[in-house]
């Protein structure tokens, strides 16, 4: 049964009979279908490769609901659930058109929104939401960051790999020691807070697609992968410095005070990345190590480096 088919199944079984049904764009990790009815306009979600991405689809039911508990506007929760095994997310279809990267309005719209998630209690999260450290978030925090600290060893793996020279490995643990001296709040983590991801109706933004959250630094976490974007070049989601500073001034926060953080949180998730491939997807590895080469390299080693 192809993805279509499968989208109209689910949404049948919820009383939804569809009329029409098509794929939407995007989908890397999921497929993604609009399915529309008389009374209803859902997409269903569900996995492409649940073998290699697990199922996130209970904390991004969490996430939509605690969003808009918090005023932060989001797709519409329709149902999560099984059928004949196969694990899927419904929500409500959001009209309009999804932000392109000159959209200034719109990276205002997720300075704002990422600031907005440091409101979202994580007490009643599904445990899928939470690292291997736990659920206390400052405590799991704390440790991962000695773990990664402990880790830059003389004979650290990521040496070998070329992630980075033994000749920089203190400089590397510098990074770790300028992370734990901030003492960075914790919290909520959408993880893809991209242009795509955000869809324009009228002049209103809303936020979809909760299946990159996790728990981190709060608004740190979201800040570090736009500024990540923005400084290797990211060809799916271009971040401009007009878009970077629309971002800063919408979270109210300066480059000058930013970007020595996010600096510091992309070189560490870069090594943190490359470790979880080494230990959970070594068929990944290759290209997980080389993103992470060129992210170290431009976030501690030239750190005057910059793109427009």
């Amino acid at each position: 049964m192809d993805d279509v088919a499968c989208a109209l199944g689910i949404a049948a079984s919820l009383g939804v009979e569809g009329v029409r049904a098509h794929r939407l764009p995007g989908g890397n990790q999921n497929h993604v279908v609009r399915v529309r009815s008389v009374d209803d306009d859902v997409v269903v979600r569900f996995a492409r490769h649940p073998e290699h991405f697990g199922d996130p689809f209970d904390v991004e039911a969490w996430c939509l609901l605690a969003a808009a508990r918090s005023g932060v506007r989001t797709s519409e929760l329709v149902a999560r659930g099984w059928l004949e095994g196969l694990s899927y997310l419904v929500t409500s279809y959001v009209p309009g058109e999804p932000a392109v990267p000159e959209d200034l309005e719109g990276w205002e719209a997720v300075g704002t929104f990422a600031s907005a998630l440091s409101s979202i209690s994580t007490h009643d999260a599904p445990d899928a939401l939470f690292s291997r450290f736990g659920r206390d978030l400052d405590e799991a925090w704390e440790k991962h960051l000695a773990y990664n600290f402990a880790s830059i060893e003389p004979d650290d793996p990521l040496i070998s790999l070329g992630v980075y020279p033994r000749s920089r490995r203190r400089e590397m643990q510098d990074v770790v020691d300028s992370v734990s001296a901030r003492k960075l709040p914790q919290g909520l983590i959408h993880g893809d807070a991209a242009h795509r991801n955000l869809v324009r109706d009228d002049g209103v933004y809303t936020v979809i697609d909760w299946g990159a959250a996790s728990v981190g630094p709060v608004m740190w976490g979201d800040l570090e992968v736009i500024y990540r974007w923005h400084l290797v070049g990211d060809e799916e989601s271009p971040v401009s410095t007009a878009a970077w500073e629309h971002v800063l001034g919408a979270a109210g926060l300066s480059p000058a005070e930013a970007e020595p953080v996010v600096r510091a949180l992309a070189a560490l998730h870069a090594l943190d990345l490359v470790r979880w491939a080494l230990d959970k997807r070594p068929d990944r590895l290759a290209e997980i190590v080389a993103d992470s080469r060129e992210v170290i390299a431009a976030m501690v080693f030239t750190p005057e480096r910059s793109r427009s």
